[in-house]
């Protein structure tokens, strides 16, 4: 019963938590003015949930695979489509042939193929899709720095 009021009392501390499970509390993702930084963080996460679950899915059951690779490949796909609206606007003159490649795999996708062989080309085309950012300026390439600092 003691535990029970001790868990009441730190909820009352934080009401600031909205989550399904209480013990499991969400990480929140950094908070950041740029929109584009963010997306990025939560696509980057999503992928690398993604190779991993396909890294090691000899040591998962099938049916914790599937859902968990397919809630990853669904948030790479609305992560993407973030992306690629919030940019659409400027990359059009600039790379209108990848643009042009990202909607037709984003919007059309391609009926009853393997949705894991489908995420991985989507992985490709976001890999093509942040080097053209990164690029054209939208975002800093902070591989640069680092490996400036370093020297």
């Amino acid at each position: 019963m003691s535990h029970d009021i001790t868990r009441d009392r730190n909820i009352e501390e934080d009401e600031n938590y909205e989550g399904a499970d209480l013990e499991l509390r969400d990480i929140p993702l950094p908070n950041t003015d740029n929109i584009l930084h963010s997306i990025l963080n939560s696509l980057n996460h999503n992928i690398a949930n993604f190779y991993a679950y396909t890294k090691f899915r000899d040591y998962l059951s099938e049916n914790t695979l599937e859902v968990e690779l397919l809630q990853r490949s669904m948030s790479i796909h609305r992560d993407f489509s973030a992306l690629i609206l919030n940019t659409k606007e400027e990359m059009v003159f600039i790379y209108p042939e990848l643009l042009e490649k990202a909607e037709k795999l984003l919007f059309k996708g391609n009926t009853g193929t393997d949705f894991i062989n489908y995420t991985l080309k989507m992985c490709k085309l976001i890999n093509d899709y942040k080097k053209m950012l990164y690029r054209e300026g939208y975002l800093p390439d902070l591989r640069m720095k680092l490996a400036l600092n370093d020297m």
